[in-house]
């Protein structure tokens, strides 16, 4: 019996170089994921290509920046379901310098584009610029060509990929990047970096931003020693991630979402516990179901921030979220 005609996710898979950088750490491997037609043909069974699935095209486009050394596996399910709700989703490997002789996985951080002296001058983030050319040129040629909507582009970032993706959603470093959206992270710059005690680096003011903050973030609670200054006195006396929306968030639609008992690494399924600092914390009993609530409030804000097609227009993300969703839920403020 032949099977019938049906859509599933599928990725597109690819490599750019960043420019002027030693390739052993100037590297980036990238997915595309992206719904299509499954029509159990002969062709598709010999060479695992699929058409995409055009009804909805042009995507839009979410970028997934994850943390220091955080296998990207972990942010598949969303990228997944990114595309099963017609937004094109990118995972991108990189593996770059996180401190001086020590490299790993990284989002790829230029901690000397944060410093008073030129912080807002250029881009902390040295994979953007490369990764969106490569996802360019998928939109001009091969499979992809016209189906991505390079004008709306949201950056999604964990942990330090979600600083590094809360400084750098820029429109004027990044035509096209209009949202952004971020777990787990804050734009609080450690002491080490040299900013006036109580330093919140600001978000970029005509992008929107969705702050997630685990209400249960044992790891940010153990990095607190990075913003401590030299006579042992803490700049703030705000949470890093709370700060960061209040005080550094500006534009309107954007909102701050507390879940409930949640942890540093609730936005990563599986967790890859052989690297990161996820032994800082015991897992999230309820990960499943924060993730579900989570998968729901960044489609309904990249639906409505993007013009993508899951989400009813609104400015409170919580919109098209579950009773159970709302259970999950401590905090909400919105802007």
């Amino acid at each position: 019996m032949t099977e019938a005609a049906h859509t599933i996710v599928r990725a597109l898979h690819g490599a750019a170089l960043i420019h002027g950088v030693d390739p052993l750490v100037g590297s980036i491997h990238y997915r595309i994921f992206h719904p299509a037609l499954f029509t159990n043909s002969a062709a598709e069974r010999q060479t695992g290509i699929l058409s995409p699935l055009t009804d909805q095209a042009p995507w839009p486009v979410v970028v997934i920046l994850g943390g220091i050394n955080v296998n990207t596996d972990g942010y598949r399910w969303f990228a997944e379901r990114c595309a099963a709700s017609g937004i094109a989703a990118v995972l991108y490997s990189h593996i770059g310098t996180i401190t001086p002789g020590e490299v790993g996985l990284s989002p790829g951080i230029d901690l000397d584009a944060l410093r008073p002296d030129t912080f807002g001058t250029r881009p902390s983030c040295t994979t953007l610029a490369a990764l969106l050319e490569a996802i360019a040129r998928e939109n001009e040629t091969g499979r992809l060509a016209g189906l991505l909507d390079c004008t709306s582009i949201g950056l999604l970032g964990h942990s330090a990929g979600g600083t590094v993706a809360l400084l750098n959603a820029n429109p004027e470093w990044f035509p096209g990047v209009a949202a952004v959206a971020s777990f787990a992270a804050h734009t609080m710059p450690a002491a080490i970096l040299g900013h006036p005690e109580g330093t919140v680096l600001p978000v970029h003011p005509g992008v929107a931003a969705l702050v997630l903050n685990a209400g249960r973030d044992e790891v940010i609670e153990a990095s607190i020693g990075r913003y401590v200054r030299a006579d042992g006195s803490n700049p703030t006396d705000h949470h890093p991630v709370l700060a960061t929306f209040r005080h550094a968030v500006t534009a309107q639609g954007s909102a701050l979402v507390t879940l409930r008992d949640a942890r540093h690494l609730t936005l990563c399924d599986p967790v890859d516990t052989t690297t990161a600092r996820g032994f800082l914390e015991g897992p999230d009993p309820h990960g499943a179901e924060h993730r579900d609530c989570i998968a729901r409030l960044l489609l309904s804000f990249f639906g409505t921030q993007l013009q993508g097609p899951s989400a009813e227009p609104t400015n409170d993300p919580t919109a098209a979220c579950t009773q159970a969703d709302r259970e999950l839920i401590s905090d909400l403020e919105l802007k």
